[in-house]
């Protein structure tokens, strides 16, 4: 009998098997340190946290349309919305400084990367936004406006000329 007992256990023992070792696995693990590991190229020294992986934006093939009789014009506006795309975002990070600031909260990286405006700072934001975008595009509006009510500079010049009389 102890032989039928010792057979079931040394059966049991073989049906379990262990995972064998890999290469990663024998390792011995990394010592944390306080200072992050650079880990890409985007990385600058003495900067917490790693800058994201640049994606490459994706452009149309052809002909870029040109909508002003100048293409100049149109490459000048581009970088004009550029710009104000970009300080759109300085905007809202700097209102999340201050908004951090009047919690009493220290405004590091991850704790602006973090914040999430409640539904009054975002609705506080898109009205900023949109009165932005008025005032960068309201030269064209105005001309938009003329071209659709039917205003032309000879009507604002004939207008001028019997205001002047």
């Amino acid at each position: 009998m102890a032989k039928a007992v010792k057979n079931k256990t040394q059966s049991a023992k073989r049906t379990v098997k262990k995972p064998a070792k890999t290469a990663s696995a024998r390792k011995s693990p990394r010592r944390t340190t306080s200072k992050p590991v650079a880990e890409g190229r985007n990385w600058t020294p003495g900067h917490p946290y790693h800058e994201p992986e640049a994606v490459r934006i994706r452009t149309a093939k052809g002909r870029r349309p040109y909508f002003f009789d100048d293409p100049n014009i149109d490459k000048l506006y581009a970088m004009i919305m550029a710009l104000a795309a970009e300080v759109s975002v300085i905007r809202e990070r700097m209102d999340t400084h201050e908004r951090l600031a009047e919690k009493k909260k220290w405004p590091t990286h991850q704790a602006i990367e973090d914040h999430e405006p409640d539904e009054t700072t975002d609705a506080f934001r898109d009205q900023w936004r949109a009165d932005y975008i008025a005032r960068i595009l309201r030269i064209i509006q105005v001309e938009l406006d003329q071209i659709k009510s039917g205003e032309s500079e000879t009507n604002y010049d004939q207008i001028i000329e019997d205001v002047s009389k």
